[in-house]
């Protein structure tokens, strides 16, 4: 809601009925605006801003340099959706990284004075935010846009599932436009669409809201600022090849000193739901297009992995792969691994500088700890070699997710004493030239609770193998409406390769008696 409302005329009441006509006002602007101002599209000469009114009034934007509110501009009416219509105005022929103010009027009512700033020059410094996964807490996601306002970035840029359901039209204000109203207005927020927006209602009220230009659909897109050009994906559709041509071609026709993607589903995941969205494809498209940081979100913790490429090829480019799913949505495990440089279940954020050659992040709490960070610098295009010294084999970690995979499913029989659950699992070598030994048994903890006869064996070759699990209860269990067993049900893989020794746990087994997960 747009506060601080200013009359254009002087009126001479008592108290209480300027307190009366204050309240009436008031009430009657609410009503005009339900959404916004937020800013979308930013570059280096121009500007959109967008907003959601109960009313179908006749919009004008001021707005002018600085202080200044010296120009005035007709709006656009771009959309309807329950009993409410959406406008923009988009600001063109502005002065790159310079601060701009901007004020919304209709009839003699005008908004509070609202800013922004124009993206700079290709070769400017920046900052900006990666986040992701802000649903269902919106007293969280306020506190981290708090702090996020305090640090200033020039935008942000989100992994998706903003809200719940993306379908249910109240949620959008509840969980997202409510608690980021006091940053989106002076600072642009650019999300990727997540799988609550794309599942609820394929996507619609999201491109609604911050996409009308696109097809719902496909809902893929790029933008540069400053030196910096960003791509994100469409989690839909891993083997799109509409979207793997876009992507190339958006590539090949980059110029720009850094290049991001963000998407909300990741590559690689060793906790929370154990991703690996698009491999093999994209990751070597990621190496191809030398790729800096890949974010994405969905598992609603932090990770950031060492930069990966494939052992037997030592020239290509080694990309960073960094979850980013903590702004408020509810926490999943986390695992320790020699892929990992930090894993961490916690609500947070991250930030990140770039000026010249040099990256600097930053992965911040909650409570405004920066409890990971780290450099990248560049030197005609390479990075230097302390950076390359911590480069991680890919192979060995496709080898770990795909074990982390295979051990993390939902069962569609409940355990029992004297009748087993049975569950089919597959595993595969991958890229991996020397024989896997593996074991697969119950974490510790569950063996308290549950009995599954171990599995021991090794994978010599390319096949698949498929291995029948029967898991056992030693206990009366409770299942929660959402499936989760208790207590609580675990596998976990010991395996080796050569002389390198691993071991990984699997999520939290559930119930779910519906085929697939």
């Amino acid at each position: 809601m747009i506060s601080n409302l200013h009359l254009q005329k002087k009126q001479f009441v008592t108290p209480s009925c300027l307190l009366w006509f204050l309240f009436s006002i008031t009430i009657l602007y609410a009503q005009e605006i339900s959404k916004g101002p937020f800013l979308t599209d930013p570059t280096s000469n121009s500007m959109t801003i967008r907003w959601e009114s109960d009313s179908n009034l006749d919009y004008k934007l001021n707005y002018g340099e600085k202080d200044s509110l010296n120009k005035t501009l007709d709006t656009e009416q771009i959309g309807e959706n329950s009993g409410r219509f959406l406008y923009q105005t988009k600001i063109k022929y502005l002065k790159a990284g310079t601060e701009y103010s901007y004020q919304i009027g209709v009839n003699s009512s005008k908004s509070g004075v609202h800013s922004f700033k124009t993206a700079p020059k290709s070769d400017s410094p920046i900052s900006f935010v990666a986040m992701g996964d802000s649903r269902s807490n919106p007293e969280i996601f306020a506190v981290l846009n708090k702090q996020i306002d305090q640090m200033g970035p020039n935008f942000i840029i989100s992994m998706g599932d903003l809200v719940a359901s993306g379908g249910n039209y109240d949620q959008w204000g509840e969980y997202y436009f409510g608690p980021a109203a006091n940053v989106i207005d002076h600072i642009p927020l650019i999300s990727c669409l997540g799988d609550h927006e794309g599942d609820g209602d394929n996507g619609e009220l999201f491109r609604n809201f911050l996409f009308p230009a696109l097809d719902f659909t496909k809902l893929w897109f790029s933008f540069d600022y400053g030196p910096a050009h960003f791509v994100s994906l469409d989690y839909r559709y891993p083997e799109s090849e509409e979207m793997i041509n876009w992507f190339k071609d958006d590539m090949e026709k980059s110029t720009r000193k850094w290049n991001f993607v963000y998407m909300h589903r990741p590559c690689y995941d060793l906790g929370g739901h154990r991703s690996h969205w698009g491999n093999p494809t994209w990751p070597e498209l990621f190496r191809k297009y030398k790729i800096d940081i890949v974010f994405a979100g969905h598992s609603h913790l932090y990770e950031r992995f060492y930069p990966v490429r494939p052992a037997d090829e030592p020239e290509s480019w080694p990309v960073t792969y960094i979850t980013t799913g903590g702004a408020g949505a509810g926490l999943y495990d986390v695992q320790k691994s020699d892929f990992l440089a930090e894993s961490r279940s916690a609500h947070h954020f991250t930030f990140i500088n770039i000026s010249g050659n040099k990256l600097e992040f930053k992965a911040i709490l909650n409570s405004g700890e920066v409890f990971d960070h780290f450099e990248m610098i560049k030197k005609n295009g390479v990075y230097t070699q302390s950076y390359l010294n911590s480069i991680k084999s890919q192979e060995q970690l496709d080898l770990t997710n795909m074990f982390a995979r295979a051990i993390s499913f939902s069962l569609g029989q409940i355990p029992l004493q004297e009748h087993p659950a049975t569950v089919n699992i597959t595993l595969e070598r991958g890229s991996i030239n020397e024989p896997v030994y593996f074991k697969v048994s119950l974490n510790p903890e569950s063996e308290k609770y549950f009995r599954m006869e171990s599995f021991e064996d090794s994978l010599t070759s390319a096949d698949k193998k498929n291995i029948q699990l029967k898991i056992y209860s030693l206990t009366n269990l409770q299942i929660s409406g959402w499936g989760d067993i208790y207590p609580e049900l675990s596998l976990m893989v010991n395996f080796k390769v050569a002389h390198d020794e691993n071991q990984i746990l699997g999520k939290l087994i559930d119930y779910w008696p519906h085929e697939g997960y």
